[in-house]
């Protein structure tokens, strides 16, 4: 299962958002016996390692944040 496919929210994989969403579309009734397993194995790949990239980004925002607050709390107590 996957978080519903906007292409705003998820810039990363937009063309395998595309290509799952394409296949879907052209192989309606096949779909259900895996014709588009390819595509939601490439998507869920990728939306994996979005997940990941954003983990690690928001570390280092929080990172860099709790050292200004101790940065601060060092001056005040001085």
């Amino acid at each position: 299962m996957h978080p519903p496919l906007t292409l705003d929210k998820h810039p990363l994989c937009r063309e395998k958002v595309i290509a799952l969403t394409t296949c879907h579309r052209e192989k309606a009734l096949t779909k259900f016996i895996g014709a588009c397993n390819d595509e939601k194995w490439a998507l869920d790949a990728c939306l994996r390692a979005q997940k990941l990239h954003k983990a690690r980004k928001n570390q280092e925002k929080a990172r860099a944040s709790k050292e200004r607050l101790r940065a601060r709390l060092e001056r005040e107590r001085a």
